[in-house]
């Protein structure tokens, strides 16, 4: 039985007829109802662009957290992981399964017209540290409390480590104990901001590699 909560101008509720009412990130939609279809077989090309599908979407789940945070104001009809995938899905990742090249140097963690940081740099430090630098950066429609996101990705152990937005851009430096497993692993190192408010975010820079010892 299909409702109308807000009287006869109000979204519409379940399914009336051939149509079901719904609504996805607070948007109302109508779609017709699905009708059965006998499956048909697949294509090769299909196949291999389900599998590619599915392995990037199991690829970037560590980055779940970044993710959700700096793809924020750019999901429009669609969650932040979905963008996200999207974003890199073609560029970052190429081939067909199972051969998939990884281009790490493409992999976004944000994306937005945010200013970003200025010179950032990494660095493993003797007192077993991550150290992250950069230089003064606000100004030009970038605040001192735009949130800093740093994310270190070690393929070998399909684990990320870093921080998500407890650092503020104003600070220009910051260190943090590296998990003891991640250490003599290789790690790709990704640096971002989002405004404070996750209306905004930058692109994202990636910093290379290090090996942690």
């Amino acid at each position: 039985m299909a409702k109308i909560n807000q009287g006869i101008c109000g979204p519409l509720t379940g399914k009336l007829g051939p149509v079901v009412g719904s609504s996805w990130k607070g948007v109302p939609y109508v779609k017709e109802k699905p009708k059965y279809v006998k499956n048909k077989k697949r294509s090769p090309a299909q196949i291999a662009n389900n599998e590619k599908f599915a392995y990037v979407n199991e690829w970037l789940t560590p980055f779940h957290a970044y993710l959700m945070i700096g793809f924020s104001s750019v999901a429009v009809r669609q969650t932040e992981f979905g963008a996200a995938l999207s974003a890199v899905y073609k560029t970052a990742f190429t081939g067909i399964m199972p051969e998939i090249e990884v281009d790490y140097s493409k992999i976004q963690i944000s994306s937005g017209p945010l200013k970003n940081l200025t010179n950032p740099s990494i660095t493993y430090t003797d007192e077993k540290q991550i150290h992250v630098s950069w230089d003064d950066s606000s100004g030009s429609g970038a605040k001192y409390n735009d949130q800093v996101m740093v994310a270190l990705y070690s393929d070998e152990l399909k684990q990320t480590d870093g921080f998500t937005c407890n650092v503020t851009r104003i600070q220009k430096e910051v260190s943090f104990l590296l998990q003891p497993e991640m250490r003599g692993k290789l790690l790709h190192m990704y640096i971002a901001v989002v405004s404070n408010n996750r209306k905004k975010a930058s692109e994202t820079i990636y910093l290379g590699e290090i090996i942690p010892i």
